[in-house]
């Protein structure tokens, strides 16, 4: 118990120290890492309270093929996260995040539902502009469609590849 004692303090204290977020809105795009260098991500803020901002991002990408038979295919995962600044330091926040997702994918045709689960560090270059990196990993239940073979495969598992930096323009 007396371990512990340290760990909680510095929490509690922490969470003292956090940017005043209230009726802040903020808007940008974002970058997966791993990604072509295409912006693919969608990021909206909007702040709950002073320390609570609730975080819709939409994450896509497109590719297309024209070969013989002109093909496309398209991915996108929808999340929906709740984020508390955990604390800060003058123009620094640092977040975790919680919340849902929903993706979906043409070829294989893929259906997923997530929890998402991460860290977001959020530097503000201006009072208005702020530089955003995130890493969400999370659990995920994923349902494929093989219409070919007729076969419907579900599966669980946990995600941790998704780390992604943005610019943000808080009005």
């Amino acid at each position: 118990m007396k371990k512990l004692l340290p760990l909680f303090l510095i929490f509690a204290l922490s969470t003292v120290f956090a940017v005043d977020m209230s009726g802040k809105l903020g808007m940008g795009i974002g970058w997966t890492v791993g990604s072509s260098g295409i912006p693919d991500a969608a990021i909206t803020k909007f702040a709950l309270g002073e320390k609570l901002v609730l975080e819709p991002a939409l994450l896509f990408s497109f590719t297309s093929m024209s070969n013989d038979e002109s093909e496309s295919n398209y991915e996108f995962n929808l999340n929906l996260l709740l984020a508390y600044a955990l604390m800060a330091h003058e123009k620094t926040n640092f977040y975790a995040k919680a919340g849902i997702s929903f993706g979906m994918e043409k070829e294989p045709k893929m259906t997923s539902f997530g929890i998402p689960l991460g860290l977001g560090l959020e530097y503000f270059v201006s009072d208005h502009f702020a530089v955003d990196l995130n890493h969400v990993m999370g659990f995920n239940y994923t349902m494929y469609d093989y219409d070919e073979i007729e076969q419907k495969t579900m599966r669980f598992n946990i995600t941790t590849h998704q780390l992604t930096a943005g610019l943000v323009w808080y009005y």
